[in-house]
């Protein structure tokens, strides 16, 4: 587990200093790592501990960032409600109410988060359901963030899906931008 520094810590003049002079980079709202850090599932988790009420899921772009660590934490904080079912949007969370299956989350760092199949899924569906002109985009740089073993996890997620809106259609696309990030490697 990497060294985190924590605003609770040290105060945001500090941290910004440190930050400023190369030595850290910033995570989250609250929380900064030494510049270079290799950082795990476990320790983006981490981070946004002090972030994530009780009860709830972290999902999708949150998500999709503890699980590939790519950047620094989306805000606001996405959740989806277990067991709960309540929708609310505020300023630094947004929830969603949402079916989430008992074997489409997992612990991590002793908090909730989707898988990273159900996490995708969340991610992909809003460009099969109102798609706009950078949904392509959008989609194609999903696939291309993942490897082999991930998407082949994700086509046996989708085999199993069933009776959810637009999964048919999502395997489509999915094998087509697939098939596109294949051809861009060759």
């Amino acid at each position: 587990m990497e060294a985190m520094f924590h605003l609770r810590d040290y105060s945001y003049e500090h941290l910004t200093e440190l930050t400023l002079d190369g030595l850290l980079t910033r995570l989250t709202e609250t929380a900064w790592v030494r510049k270079g850090a290799v950082l795990g599932p476990e320790d983006r988790m981490a981070a946004l501990h002090a972030q994530i009420p009780p009860h709830l899921v972290l999902s999708h772009a949150v998500a999709w960032w503890v699980h590939s660590g790519l950047g620094r934490a989306p805000s606001p904080l996405t959740f989806i409600t277990y067991p709960r079912r309540r929708y609310v949007d505020g300023n630094d969370v947004i929830v969603h109410e949402l079916t989430i299956a008992e074997n489409e989350w997992q612990l991590i760092d002793g908090q909730p988060i989707t898988t990273e199949e159900r996490t995708l899924y969340d991610l992909l569906l809003p460009h099969l359901r109102c798609p706009d002109d950078r949904s392509a985009q959008s989609v194609g740089n999903l696939i291309d963030e993942l490897p082999n073993r991930a998407r082949q996890r994700f086509r046996l997620y989708l085999d199993e899906v069933t009776r959810r809106p637009y999964v048919a259609h999502m395997r489509s696309v999915f094998e087509r931008a697939c098939a596109t990030a294949d051809r861009r490697l060759r």
